[in-house]
């Protein structure tokens, strides 16, 4: 109804002006209270993992794993000496390349063996190592000393044969 009054007066529109320059004050000071805050923890924080990757850093020690790369292994067959009184299985110039199918299996002599090559020699290295899993490292002329002990063929000397 026209000139009824509703009992509420219209404030003015500076009040309204104030409420909101108020209420934005109070929101930007909680803003950048919010900010200084997640600004602050992030800090924090990168501090922290610093610390601990660091502290980490001094505990964790590798082991560099060398891998030890065998030299090629070659079949070689005992020759022996032309005099078979002067054969002498530590003599590499008394091994030839390849194997033999004469090895009879008996076991005074050894007949064919795998060494590496020394050099260009075109013989056998007889004091390279050789390493066997769980067992010690061996020169290979220590192995056919094994083996001739033994009477048993290994890695290294492959069969025998009679002298």
């Amino acid at each position: 109804m026209p000139g009824r009054s509703t009992g509420t007066t219209p404030r003015p529109i500076q009040e309204d002006n104030k409420d909101k320059q108020k209420y934005n004050h109070i929101k930007n000071k909680n803003m950048r209270t919010l900010v200084k805050r997640i600004i602050g923890t992030l800090g924090t924080g990168a501090l922290m993992a610093g610390l601990i990757i660091g502290a980490n850093a001094h505990d964790k020690k590798e082991e560099v794993k060398v891998n030890k790369v065998d030299p090629e292994f070659i079949e070689w067959h005992f020759d022996g000496a032309p005099n078979p009184s002067n054969n002498d299985l530590t003599d590499p110039s008394q091994y030839s390349k390849g194997s033999s199918t004469t090895c009879d299996g008996e076991k005074e002599t050894i007949c064919n063996l795998n060494a590496p090559e020394n050099g260009s020699s075109g013989q056998p290295d007889l004091n390279a190592t050789v390493t066997i899993p769980g067992q010690p490292s061996e020169s290979v002329s220590q192995r056919i000393s094994d083996a001739l002990g033994s009477g048993t063929p290994n890695e290294t000397v492959q069969s025998f044969r009679s002298e």
